[in-house]
């Protein structure tokens, strides 16, 4: 059975005009520079990566598939397909900006007429950098026993609270994060959803550093004045405003991964070297093995593309998401110790001029270790069985979504 996409020759023709623009617009002794480790980015590497996303929004391929009169493309979900496909072939520093996969659905579905002609322009574009500030001390998986709180003082909200394992290296332009709004009411109809200049007095940040990536922030809100025209959705709202997000955070907004980077360098080591006399990759157990994983990555890619797919078609999502997701966070461990196994120690050094992939392949070993980002495999499992009707309430059997809502 054939998965593959066809393309026709409009598309087709769209792609080398995104080839052309591609490799007059990324230089390649930049791209050759760039760290595999995001950790290991220097500053002026992300104020080209903010510059180079301010151009592909210049042209709407920021945004390709989000509407004209707000700033996106409005382009078809198969031109997007060709975009992010050939996007991926290239080595880019992250930013760390959250504005298109995560608010920009969110000011779409909740946000007033006035809010989309406001704040959508620049997100669409790539104009702001954008961090999303949702998990606590005490509310992760549970994101909705959160302590942050928002209190009304006239035309503004005032917002004490503190939020960890958030954002990125370096800085963002808009925080967007939740606080309880009425500490009164039950769980899910108490807090609202905020979009806040990152610079407003009262926010103290604080790096933490991980095993694995660029790094986080700890961030204290301490009296920060926020205008009630920040305020995205209605006042008790903020439950649901933020499931809009989750909800491609989960992996309902799918992705383009034609390649998957680790496995080709694992294959062509496994190629090269020999043991007792043997290519690594004509021995039985190591073909199996990477047989295996050849299968993982295809179905990553698939289900990936699926949501795609439904994504940018209006499809409306159930399960799909956390399924996703739940895949991705179990087959990163077992890629892991697929290429552990048949590398040995060579996978865990990181010197680039002595490891496999210029250390590629010991980042991934740490980036494994990580799957609580966007919620633990256990919490997927829950979020599945929920939307596939297997709890005990209705709410429930609806993940406390407000379906109604989403239909806007």
């Amino acid at each position: 059975m054939d998965f593959e996409l066809t393309y026709s020759q409009e598309q087709e023709e769209f792609r080398k005009e995104v080839r052309a623009w591609l490799d007059a617009n990324i230089p390649r002794e930049f791209e050759d520079q760039v760290p595999v480790d995001q950790g290991d980015g220097t500053e002026a590497q992300f104020l080209w990566a903010r510059e180079f996303e301010r151009k592909l929004g210049a042209k709407g391929w920021f945004a390709p598939t989000a509407p004209k009169q707000y700033g996106g493309g409005g382009l078809s979900m198969g031109h997007a397909i060709v975009l992010a496909e050939e996007l991926s072939k290239h080595q880019l520093p992250s930013t760390g900006n959250v504005a298109i996969r995560y608010l920009s659905h969110a000011l779409l579905a909740w946000g007033t007429e006035e809010q989309k002609r406001s704040f959508l322009p620049p997100v669409l574009r790539g104009d702001w950098a954008i961090w999303q500030l949702f998990t606590e001390p005490e509310a992760g998986s549970d994101l909705a026993s959160l302590k942050s709180r928002a209190v009304e003082d006239g035309d503004d909200y005032v917002i004490n609270g503190n939020k960890i394992f958030v954002g990125e290296q370096f800085y963002a332009d808009y925080l967007y994060t939740l606080a309880v709004t009425d500490p009164a009411a039950p769980r899910h109809q108490n807090m609202g959803a905020f979009l806040i200049p990152a610079q407003t007095p009262g926010i103290t940040m604080y790096h933490m550093d991980l095993i694995s990536g660029s790094g986080k922030r700890t961030v204290f809100f301490e009296d920060v004045r926020v205008p009630k025209d920040y305020l995205i959705g209605g006042k008790t709202q903020g439950w649901w405003v933020a499931n809009t997000t989750l909800e491609v955070e989960h992996g309902g907004g799918g992705r383009v991964a034609p390649r998957n980077n680790v496995l080709d360098h694992t294959m062509a080591y496994a190629g090269a070297t020999t043991r007792n006399g043997q290519r690594l990759l004509d021995d039985p157990l190591a073909q199996q093995a990477l047989a295996q994983a050849h299968i993982g990555v295809q179905v990553g890619r698939l289900l990936g593309l699926r949501n795609f797919w439904m994504r940018h078609t209006g499809r409306r999502g159930t399960y799909e998401g956390s399924q996703s997701s739940l895949q991705g966070k179990r087959f990163s461990p077992e890629l892991a110790r697929t290429t552990l196994d048949l590398l040995g120690p060579w996978t865990l050094i990181s010197n680039p001029d002595l490891a496999p992939a210029k250390g590629e392949l010991e980042n991934h070993q740490r980036q494994s270790l990580s799957t609580h980002p966007g919620g633990t495999p256990e919490i997927h499992m829950v979020i599945m069985s929920r939307r596939m009707g297997l709890s005990r309430t209705p709410t429930e059997q609806q993940g406390s979504r407000d379906l109604s809502r989403e239909e806007h």
